[in-house]
């Protein structure tokens, strides 16, 4: 299936087995991400994260602290997702081939 796909083309991905690897499951959010829903829902926790700073006062000096950066795809089983076929999408994809099912979208 992976030689059919064309550069430029939608892409279809689903996770069908959650790997143990931290680097695959890095990739796979990776490639999740660049999906439309997972793209507006990370903007959403991204603005949230900019306006919910506080600042307090350590060592004498003002501290900012930060929330902790969350995003919405986990790389788990059962997550999908439609992406653009690029040349470093159809590297990840052949890199994460044994946990996914791509079909064209």
């Amino acid at each position: 299936m992976m030689d059919d796909i064309t550069l430029g083309s939608q892409v279809q991905i689903k996770v069908v087995k959650t790997p143990r690897k931290v680097a695959a499951v890095k990739t796979l959010v990776r490639l999740l991400s660049k999906d439309d829903v997972f793209r507006t829902e990370n903007n959403r926790i991204h603005r949230l994260r900019k306006t919910h700073n506080r600042v307090k006062q350590r060592g004498g000096r003002p501290w900012t602290v930060r929330m902790v950066k969350l995003t919405s795809a986990r790389g788990e089983a059962g997550e999908s997702g439609t992406i653009t076929a690029t040349t470093d999408v159809i590297n990840d994809l052949r890199s994460v081939a044994r946990f996914i099912e791509v079909a064209p979208a």
